[in-house]
């Protein structure tokens, strides 16, 4: 709970992000898949607690709590983070912002009856307000079931990919082809498009996702089958060396005790051919992630750093711009 709420407000106070102080449900306005999941979310937990807590049932209406933080902690927050980073303030941005503090502030007021002290914190660094234990229960608001149905299809079949990744040895910073998906049953009737189909790319790490659907088979209720494709390629080698580039120069910037802000001028160098190959082909993508305005710049000063990527040396070198 205290790393959302840090994640929070770390981004607020850079973007200058304020609540308006009003907190209205905002499903019927959100068009982001994943704001409409994690409030949808919240919904049902509110309702689970209230419909367990009515029958005074305490550990039926506090065992849900821990699974939908782990929901808005590990799937919601971690795949929301780049909308947070964008530089410009758009409507999408400030829809996470919205939806983030919606959540945080609901979750103070369900969780109130079991940690009292923890609620109360968390409602009042969030809204300023008096006590969260002089609210009323809230009611339980409407949930999407379609999305929440197509988050839970999505994160299975990005958990099933991921498990065959690791059975290859093949690491998540590598990026693949593709992966080919045949929906059975049930699961034929969903949607795997749009927002869906980035979702999985961007988990599994594949160029494409191409859907085959099914539903002439009535003995199976619903299925995922999965053929993920494992060759590598000189190019996705190379841009998976560019991703751990970037992933060596972010800890290069928490070495050097940057703030997340930060811009840098950022130098690179290897002797190594293919790496400096690698570099040079994905310098906009590394400059993106890493908040660099300049790539190898000559620098007189500044972190320096050497690191090995799968045995090829790279020095860092980079101070803030």
């Amino acid at each position: 709970v205290w790393n959302m709420y840090d994640f929070f407000t770390m981004y607020a106070e850079v973007d200058g992000w304020e609540w308006d102080g009003k907190f209205d449900d905002p499903l019927d306005n959100l068009t982001n898949s994943l704001d409409i999941w994690v409030v949808s979310r919240v919904h049902q937990l509110t309702k689970h607690v209230d419909e367990h807590m009515q029958q005074y049932d305490i550990p039926g209406a506090m065992k849900p709590i821990l699974d939908f933080i782990d929901d808005a902690s590990n799937w919601y927050v971690r795949r929301s983070r780049k909308r947070f980073w964008k530089s410009e303030d758009d409507q999408d941005k400030n829809d996470a912002y919205k939806t983030l503090h919606y959540v945080l502030v609901r979750l103070s007021t369900v969780i109130a009856p079991f940690t009292p002290f923890l609620a109360e914190e968390l409602y009042h660094k969030l809204t300023g307000g008096e006590s969260v234990h002089l609210l009323d229960w809230p009611e339980s608001g409407r949930v999407n079931e379609l999305s929440v149905q197509r988050m839970q299809l999505v994160r299975d079949i990005v958990n099933e990919a991921l498990a065959k990744r690791a059975k290859e040895g093949l690491k998540i910073r590598q990026p693949l082809s593709k992966v080919e998906l045949e929906l059975l049953g049930a699961n034929a009737r969903a949607d795997i498009s749009g927002e869906m189909a980035e979702i999985i790319k961007d988990e599994v790490n594949v160029k494409e996702v191409i859907v085959k659907k099914k539903t002439e088979n009535s003995n199976i209720k619903s299925a995922v089958l999965q053929k993920l494709d494992t060759k590598i390629t000189p190019a996705l080698k190379r841009e998976g060396l560019a991703r751990e580039v970037i992933r060596q120069v972010q800890s290069a910037r928490k070495q050097a005790d940057l703030q997340i802000d930060d811009r840098i001028k950022l130098n690179l160098t290897t002797k190594d051919a293919e790496l400096q190959k690698a570099i040079q082909e994905h310098r906009g993508i590394i400059e993106s992630e890493t908040l660099a305005t300049v790539l190898n710049t000559s620098l007189d000063d500044g972190f320096k750093t050497e690191v090995s990527l799968s045995g090829l040396a790279l020095e860092i070198q980079l101070k803030k711009a």
